[in-house]
């Protein structure tokens, strides 16, 4: 019994780091997009693109650069590094390579279900434009691997390359094994000073309706045994739902319904459980079984959220969007 009660406890653990994670991008992240702004408390000074000199200049703090991916509508900050302080914001330039354009191959690495969630889904010829503080370069992408982390990647035959990378599967919830390598060469460079444009952020504007005394129980997954799988959405999401930060917000939402109503059945208060529900939902008699990952589908128009399901073989847990709030519509246990 104890060791089970370690292994879930480690599960939890282990999928809760992805979710605070894209809290903290979501926050921060979006500043750095707009106008290469500074880095969070905590951080040091970041390592500027080759052409920012003085290494001490004012831009010397801010983020060395931006990668824009216009076929996924994503426009991603970069800082120098792959420290969890630097991923928890932004995707990271590795120090041991080039940076964008230099000779070799140059990596940026991201989190999986975050900025390069979408990634695997780019085929060959699809532009990948860095941005820095005084140039621009396109770069194009000429084929993609799954590598081990850590594994060698060669440089194009150009000889500057730019190699995207992230966790795979790119839409787990969960730590993997290995990683999906997305490789690009250069194809041409634009000197004058360039600016990133607008970046508008977008959030899912719901709430969960959980009363004070439920969310003194802990609603993070650290305080439950769910297993989380993969994330998935459906119905017609805008480009910037689908790429930026929204869909993790969302299922962090749905998350805390979840566990909510768990603790809510487990300790029979039918109050916690009306300010979860839609009026008139009986509370189920038991709770149900977490022993199987738990995967998370997202039904979004534009940036309106329609519903969320969390389901397995063991339960469907179907919440609506109403009135800015997040509610249980339905708990099917089979």
């Amino acid at each position: 019994m104890v060791l089970g009660g370690l292994m879930l406890l480690g599960a939890g653990l282990a999928v809760a780091y992805p979710v605070w994670w894209d809290h903290r991008s979501s926050s921060v992240g979006g500043g750095l997009v707009k106008q290469y702004g500074t880095p969070p408390a905590g951080l040091s000074n970041q390592p500027p693109a080759a052409c920012v000199n003085p290494p001490q200049s004012v831009k010397a703090r801010t983020a060395a650069g931006l990668v824009k991916i216009p076929a996924l509508s994503l426009t991603a900050p970069v800082l120098q590094g792959l420290s969890n302080g630097v991923l928890a914001v932004a995707a990271g330039h590795d120090p041991l390579s080039p940076w964008p354009g230099g000779v070799g191959e140059s990596v940026l690495e991201s989190h999986d279900v975050s900025y390069f969630s979408q990634i695997d889904t780019l085929r060959a010829g699809a532009s990948v434009v860095w941005i820095d503080h005084c140039s621009e370069l396109t770069f194009k992408v000429i084929g993609q691997e799954i590598l081990s982390p850590g594994a060698l990647i060669d440089p194009p035959p150009s000889a500057r390359g730019l190699a995207l990378i992230t966790c795979y599967p790119t839409d787990a919830l969960f730590y993997t094994p290995e990683r999906f390598v997305l490789l690009t060469s250069l194809v041409s460079k634009s000197t004058a000073p360039i600016t990133p444009g607008a970046v508008h952020d977008v959030t899912p504007r719901l709430k969960v309706p959980a009363p004070p005394g439920l969310v003194a129980e802990g609603l993070g997954l650290a305080n439950s045994g769910v297993l989380v799988g993969y994330l998935h959405v459906t119905g017609s999401p805008s480009p910037a739902w689908v790429q930026g930060p929204a869909s993790l917000d969302l299922e962090a939402l749905a998350l805390e319904s979840y566990i909510g109503a768990e603790k809510a059945i487990a300790a029979g208060r039918l109050a916690w459980w009306r300010d979860l529900a839609v009026p008139g939902l009986a509370m189920p008699s038991e709770v149900w079984s977490n022993s199987l990952d738990t995967n998370v589908s997202e039904d979004v128009v534009g940036t309106s959220v329609v519903s969320v399901t969390l389901s397995s073989a063991n339960e469907t847990f179907l919440l609506v969007a109403s009135h800015r709030t997040l509610l249980i519509k339905s708990v099917t246990i089979p």
